[in-house]
């Protein structure tokens, strides 16, 4: 505190700031682990790295091309070269990562698509290419990726792709078929994300007593889960709260 005093209205501006993209982080990011701990431990300028990073490429705000690439210039030139010279499915999906990560959806498309085309079940490549068509709004595509990466393995990163599967189906409209998977997904996981999605198909199909149970169901769950994973998920608390409210006022 004496230091953000100290500093000043630079200090309060840098630490809102900060405080910002770890909201950001714990809302949007899929790994949020990996870069909750920069943020945790490079502070300000860990928040700097997420804003160039992460912020600004998911945002609507025009970058230049090259602010990114200037980021990650020299892992991207490396992966660019052993993409060329070696040209094995993990050189591409690596260069398609790097790719992501600044920005060139169109690019790392390609170079998973490039992947998929030596190794058509490769996890890793399957699954970027999943989140990249996401990012990129191609939802069908996305579908295509997802549903053969689940189908392989449906345990990949821990059901984080089984619930992204199910999201993608209900963006679609596909409500039966996002149904029927959340429903499977439920068996081995109980992923707050899905309870929340489960609700919005129920509710969507004119269920309000079942989207009720499946937020009350996913609140008690989180509630009662140890201290790091309910600070982790707690903004799906909320998120259901909110849900519970609105049914509350369609039933009367």
């Amino acid at each position: 505190m004496g230091f953000i005093t100290a500093l000043g209205p630079f200090g309060l501006l840098a630490t809102a700031f900060w405080l910002w993209m770890i909201y950001d982080c714990v809302q949007n990011e899929r790994d949020r682990n990996i870069w909750l701990w920069l943020l945790i431990f490079l502070n300000v300028m860990g928040a700097l790295v997420y804003f160039v990073a992460r912020w600004l490429p998911r945002s609507s705000v025009p970058i230049p091309a090259s602010l990114g690439r200037w980021t990650k210039r020299d892992e991207l030139w490396q992966a660019e070269a052993a993409a060329k010279n070696i040209g094995k499915a993990s050189q591409y999906i690596k260069l398609g990562n790097i790719l992501h990560q600044i920005g060139d959806l169109d690019q790392a498309a390609n170079a998973y698509q490039q992947a998929l085309e030596k190794e058509p079940e490769n996890l890793d490549a399957l699954w970027g290419a999943g989140c990249v068509e996401m990012d990129r709004k191609n939802l069908p595509a996305a579908r295509e990726h997802l549903q053969t990466l689940v189908r392989v393995k449906p345990e990949f990163k821990y059901g984080d792709a089984s619930v992204i599967y199910g999201r993608v189906l209900y963006e679609l409209g596909d409500l039966e078929a996002a149904k029927a998977h959340l429903e499977e997904h439920f068996k081995n996981w109980g992923r707050p994300e899905a309870y929340v999605l489960m609700a919005k198909v129920q509710q969507q199909q004119g269920n309000i007593s079942a989207a009720r149970e499946a937020l009350e169901t996913m609140i008690i769950k989180v509630k009662g889960a140890p201290s790091y994973h309910y600070r982790q998920n707690r903004h799906f608390v909320s998120q259901g709260q909110r849900m519970l409210r609105a049914l509350e006022r369609i039933s009367q």
